[in-house]
């Protein structure tokens, strides 16, 4: 048995969806309530441009597990994928650190538990400054929670003054997510130094 989930993962690894639903369609034929084989189904099925195939897999495994977080992100991906919708942006991101430009922060604030769960890795983002924090928004508007006090603080400043920066998700679960920010550029000047290096955290911004 342990052959044909070798061949159902590689057949995931390698892209060859066809193969990939036919070979968790026959892992079900024998055990129905596989959800590793129905979770891998559906997005077979996603791939392939079944939308409607791939939504009725994912509620099978909701039938079983109603709080399996895979199929609950999935089913809300499919909108943004196959219904015309604009399509969701991604950022061509490594999550490499570099010291001064780069930070991981935690949101606070965050949304509600569905639209954390369709959220996607490198997910691009943007940062809508209010008047004491800043909001992080997905393309359509919605925000997904807001950066932590000090952070907010910091960045109005620095965005007031000519920095601007890339923002995408780094990780997200049913209450939490945590954002990835680089700044790319920052204003020609001398006293102007890295967003986040020692320097700016220690002096006046002006």
């Amino acid at each position: 048995m342990h052959e044909i989930y070798d061949k159902a993962i590689k057949a995931a690894l390698t892209n060859d969806w066809e193969m990939a639903v036919e070979i968790n369609l026959e892992i079900l034929s024998t055990t129905p309530r596989d959800i590793g084989a129905l979770n891998r189904l559906g997005h077979a099925y996603t791939e392939l441009g079944q939308k409607d195939a791939a939504k009725h897999t994912y509620n099978q495994v909701l039938e079983i597990d109603k709080y399996n977080t895979v199929a609950i992100r999935n089913l809300k991906l499919l909108p943004h994928q196959h219904n015309g919708n604009e399509p969701i942006s991604l950022a061509e991101e490594d999550f490499i650190e570099l010291p001064g430009i780069t930070k991981s922060s935690p949101l606070i604030k965050v949304a509600n538990r569905n639209v954390l769960l369709s959220l996607v890795c490198k997910q691009q983002l943007k940062l809508v400054p209010h008047a004491r924090l800043i909001s992080v928004i997905i393309q359509n508007g919605v925000s997904i929670g807001c950066l932590p006090d000090d952070l907010s603080l910091r960045l109005k400043k620095l965005l007031q003054s000519g920095y601007t920066y890339s923002v995408c998700l780094k990780c997200a679960s049913d209450n939490s997510a945590i954002i990835f920010i680089r700044e790319l550029t920052r204003p020609r000047r001398p006293s102007a130094s890295p967003t986040f290096s020692r320097v700016v955290q220690l002096k006046k911004l002006k």
